[in-house]
């Protein structure tokens, strides 16, 4: 009944875009098929407007807090030529990793079922730019994306697409949750003040290697009994039972990989703004605003990992400057930086990707 009642709202919704915007029509009657394929239920309106409150909440003590004229100064004194540069080079290298991982991933876990094809660099790579429009909202939300993307060009549900990439963010976890141990042992002295942090941490680190340690075990391991092959033969856990042990240790390392490449890229961005940012101090750090920016709390992360990096960041600056001015200046020509050079990339495929949609829609 839930399922009739938004599928109707969603249909009122479409024959209104309908009327103003061919492209909104397109995507508002792909989310209508959405919906009554995979059966959504509407979210909850703390879920919708959470992001959007806490940006507004968070941007607003930002505002509060931040000394404009101390960011301007910063702005001025940094070398935004190289700054450009550093982002540009940063999301093409990124963006094309990250679609090499994404390509890995499709071939573990769907690679055997549907349709031949559907997971070459060439069909991915336009998808995970197109993905990066969704992405500026939420993370979550480009993963589903792409998901329901991936369903129709490999015949299988949405649910076990979703559930494929699902298992990209698990593996994720492990390589952070790995990166985080590396860094503390390569450098303790970093969080050495935060001791409530660092605890918190560890207890993260234990919660997520014994959680990998049960799945390994129960899913991805040859052990045999009825229970587990009943457990691996479920829509949602099919794609993380196709991993074996050793594609684990491949995935942990490919995606700690792509985790070291923004530690690169905010290491030279930081030095176009005059900082002086330690590698060793990064490779924890940087795990940790990850955590921080994909968690549903803001639009994109904003706010909340900017008033963290006032305080994990501030040894950075050692110029005589006050700290927190040079880094928000930094912070805000990354995040902003970063969405504008991805929409540039996301542009020439947009088409391209909702021309697929309305092949769909149409058959």
């Amino acid at each position: 009944m839930a399922r009739v009642t938004l599928a109707r709202r969603t249909g009122r919704v479409c024959r209104l875009a309908s009327r103003s915007e061919p492209c909104q029509a397109l995507v508002c009657a792909e989310l209508s098929s959405m919906t009554q394929d995979a059966g959504a239920q509407r979210a909850s309106p703390l879920r919708r407007w959470l992001p959007a409150v806490g940006t507004a909440v968070l941007l607003i003590y930002l505002g509060w807090s931040t000394d404009l004229s101390a960011v301007a100064e910063a702005f001025s004194r940094a070398n935004l030529g190289q700054a450009i540069a550093v982002l540009v080079v940063a999301t093409l290298i990124t963006w094309s990793y990250d679609s090499l991982c994404l390509v890995w991933l499709v071939r573990r876990t769907l690679g055997h079922r549907g349709h031949v094809g559907g997971g070459t660099l060439a069909e991915l790579m336009p998808l995970k730019a197109a993905s990066y429009v969704l992405n500026i909202v939420n993370y979550n939300a480009a993963t589903l994306g792409m998901a329901w993307v991936v369903s129709r060009r490999k015949g299988v549900s949405f649910l076990e697409s979703a559930a494929a990439l699902a298992v990209l963010s698990y593996v994720d976890l492990v390589a952070l949750a790995t990166l985080i141990v590396a860094g503390l042992a390569i450098a303790p002295q970093v969080l050495g003040a935060q001791v409530e942090l660092v605890a918190r941490l560890h207890l993260v680190v234990v919660a997520i290697f014994a959680g990998s340690l049960v799945l390994l075990l129960a899913l991805q391991s040859p052990i045999r009994h009825p229970l587990l092959d009943r457990l691996r033969g479920v829509a949602v856990l099919r794609p993380l039972a196709a991993l074996k042990p050793l594609d684990m240790v491949v995935g942990v390392v490919m995606r700690a990989g792509f985790v070291l490449l923004y530690v690169v890229a905010n290491y030279l961005l930081m030095k176009t703004f005059g900082m002086a940012p330690n590698l060793g101090a990064l490779l924890v750090l940087v795990p940790v605003l990850t955590v921080v920016g994909v968690v549903p709390l803001s639009v994109s992360g904003l706010g909340t990992t900017q008033i963290l990096m006032r305080t994990l960041y501030a040894p950075f600056v050692l110029d005589g400057r006050a700290s927190g001015p040079v880094i928000d200046a930094w912070s805000t020509a990354m995040i902003f930086g970063f969405i504008a050079v991805r929409l540039v990339v996301a542009a020439p495929f947009l088409p391209k990707v909702l021309g697929e949609l309305r092949q769909r829609q149409s058959a």
